[in-house]
Order: C-alpha cells, then structure tokens, then sequence
C-alpha cells in the first residue's frame, strides 16, 4: 500500500461517515485541510459544515472547492487548533468528523476534550485513523495508536458507546456519542 492507496479509500470512508452521523446537523470537521469531506457533506448530503484546520494554505484550497461547487453557503473552513476551540461555543454540532487527523494532534486528550465541548448532547464524533503497527506507519513514521487507546482516550474525554471497524488493515473507523 502506498499513499495513493490511502487516497483511493476516502470515497468509501465519506460514504461511511455520511451514514453513520445521519440526520446530524450542523457538522464540524476537525482537521478538514483542503476540504474534501466537509465540501462531500455539503455537496452530497446537504450538511451544513464548519471546517478547522491548522494549515491556512490548505483553506484556501477548500474554499475555492466549495466556491466552485456552489455550497459555500452551507461550508464553511476557518484557521484553528483542535485543542484551542475557544471561538465556538458549547454543545453547538450535532457531529465531529476527522479523518487522519488524531494522530498528527500535539495533545489528543486535550483535543478530545474540547470536542466533547462543542458536540451535542447524544451527539456523535467519527474519527478515521491509522493504526500503530500498520503500513501507514512505515511510509510516514508518525505516531499512531491501537484502536483500545483511541477508544480509552475518548471514554477518558467523556465519550461513550464506542464502536470500531477497520475499512482497511490499518485504517480505523470509531464512531462514538457525546453522553454529556
């Protein structure tokens, strides 16, 4: 497997996230770089999304793709630290969506935490990650995590109803509710 590969299963994993958050709206996509699942959301589903990401760079490219998609008026990206989401306010989603995101977090318990903030009561969080000891950590040699760990991190953040499944070896699909 190489990178390309990885790429290639997005479709299937938007597809997933799109059926496991279900009616949910509106929908924060932690993460989101360049935009491909908020603006799928928006596009494909109607979903209203915010989109955080770090890389401003990146933004711009989701922008432009919601511009040209004409959704720009139901997607929405702004710079932002998973771990400082100080400018949104408590409980405001009825989802969080990330995708190969959890591991390049400086402190995912913190992060954790504050999506377990700004998500809903009942809401539903869905992360989409690589695994430790996978071929992902071969190609990139990033820090990942077994699937008990992220399901400990997310109880710890006061997330339960955890659920797991791989839509590849080492390509981890958690989903969770918000029981806050």
């Amino acid at each position: 497997m190489d990178e390309t590969s990885y790429h290639q299963l997005e479709p299937e994993i938007y597809r997933k996230i799109g059926e496991e958050i279900g009616e949910a709206n509106p929908i924060l996509d932690i993460g989101c770089g360049e935009g491909k699942l908020a603006n799928f959301l928006g596009a494909t589903l109607g979903k209203e999304v915010r989109g955080i990401d770090i890389s401003d760079t990146k933004l711009v490219k989701a922008r432009e793709s919601a511009e040209a998609q004409g959704i720009s008026q139901l997607v929405h990206f702004m710079e932002g630290n998973a771990s400082h989401m100080d400018n949104i306010a408590n409980k405001s989603f009825k989802a969080i969506v990330s995708v190969y995101t959890l591991h390049e977090l400086g402190d995912p318990n913190k992060a954790l935490r504050e999506m377990d903030r700004v998500l809903g009561i009942k809401g539903k969080l869905v992360l989409v990650d690589f695994i430790k000891g996978g071929e992902a950590e071969k190609i990139w040699g990033e820090r990942y995590y077994v699937p008990q760990e992220i399901g400990s991190m997310l109880r710890e953040a006061g997330f339960g109803e955890v659920t797991t499944e791989f839509v590849h070896d080492d390509v981890v699909f958690i989903s969770s509710l918000n029981i806050w």
